[in-house]
């Protein structure tokens, strides 16, 4: 077989074999500060720099003999820094990446703040006793009068500075509708790996009104590549549905407008079977009632609206990715220990 009858499958894996490098070798060539301090110039210059400027902008002392910046230097080549057509300076894919993370703080700087109220009325209990929560790298909001959290998923420590607690939120609900847009679109929102969500059912921790033992559906979202997980309510995972979308506008409600951790008290699940799991989402607005019946994957398989008797039906397709699509909130109970997961979002459902 000729090369260019290679199937995917084989130049993927030809792919995967000639890229790969030891994380520990990956890892250690950044253990340096001047290593890191050269990463961070090149993300900051206009384009590529010259070894003598580079030299200049890097090294305390410019006077120095060079030979020990050109070792460092050469510890990067290849893998962070490459050259252009004339020899100077840029960041690869990967330096670009640890120069982000480095620059968002991801692997440097941890963001606490003290607990902070936050408007609206808890979709649980009904209290206007909602509170932020940020420490840890993580937001979440959560219940003062039942003890409800309603939801906890990791953000960047960039995310948070420089803006207050109302600023925080509006850039968090953003930043994680993006990303489950993604997961929706079978893309993996850390590493661009091929990722996929399926209806999953968890008990959740001491939430009010719900008998011990008894579990609600989730949306449990992993990437093939990568570790990266999130779980959220099945509601949550159609917040943004293009059905869901239309059905608020007509009723004067635009979906961006409800946060991620409550879409509001019109929301409800009933799961109708959990082998092959099956759920119902409906929302009520104004005296008519949509519905979606939910299956594996998750995947809207059927829509019906209801109104003074008369109902209109919709097929909205087999397209796993397309009715996966974005995301809001609902209420999500769980424990402190759901964080060990990555991006975990445990979750009561709306009901």
């Amino acid at each position: 077989m000729s090369d260019g009858d290679a199937s995917d499958g084989d130049r993927e894996a030809g792919d995967a074999a000639e890229s790969a490098v030891a994380p520990d070798d990956a890892f250690a060539a950044l253990g340096d500060e001047t290593r890191l301090r050269t990463v961070r110039e090149l993300a900051a210059a206009e384009g590529p720099l010259g070894f003598t400027e580079l030299f200049e902008r890097v090294v305390d002392d410019p006077a120095k003999p060079s030979a020990g910046f050109a070792y460092h230097l050469r510890k990067l080549n290849g893998r962070y820094v490459d050259t252009d057509d004339e020899g100077r300076y840029r960041l690869t894919f990967a330096g670009r990446q640890a120069a982000r993370a480095l620059a968002a703080g991801v692997y440097t700087e941890r963001v606490d703040r003290d607990p902070e109220g936050v408007d609206g009325d808890c979709p649980v209990c009904g209290a206007a006793s909602l509170e932020a929560r940020i420490a840890d790298n993580h937001v979440a909001v959560a219940c003062v009068a039942c003890g409800t959290e309603l939801l906890a998923l990791p953000f960047p420590p960039s995310g948070v500075r420089g803006r207050d607690t109302d600023a925080v939120l509006d850039a968090f609900d953003a930043y994680h509708r993006a990303r489950l847009r993604q997961l929706a679109d079978g893309v993996c929102p850390d590493c661009a790996g091929r990722a996929a969500g399926r209806i999953a059912f968890v008990e959740p921790t001491a939430l009010p009104g719900v008998p011990e033992g008894e579990s609600r559906p989730v949306v449990a979202g992993a990437c093939e590549e990568c570790d990266f997980l999130v779980r959220v309510p099945v509601s949550v995972a159609l917040a943004d549905h293009p059905t869901v979308v239309a059905f608020l506008d007509d009723h004067g409600v635009d979906a961006r407008d409800r946060p991620l951790w409550n879409l509001g008290p019109e929301w409800s699940e009933a799961v109708l079977s959990t082998d092959p799991p099956a759920v119902r989402v409906s929302v009520a607005l104004g005296g008519e009632v949509l519905a979606l019946l939910v299956g594996n994957g998750p995947t809207v398989v059927d829509a019906e609206r209801t109104s003074d008797g008369t109902r209109e039906r919709g097929d909205n397709g087999r397209n796993g990715g397309g009715d996966r699509d974005e995301v809001a909130g609902a209420a999500v109970g769980g424990s402190e220990d759901d964080r060990d997961d990555d991006q975990e979002a445990t979750a009561s459902g709306s009901s």
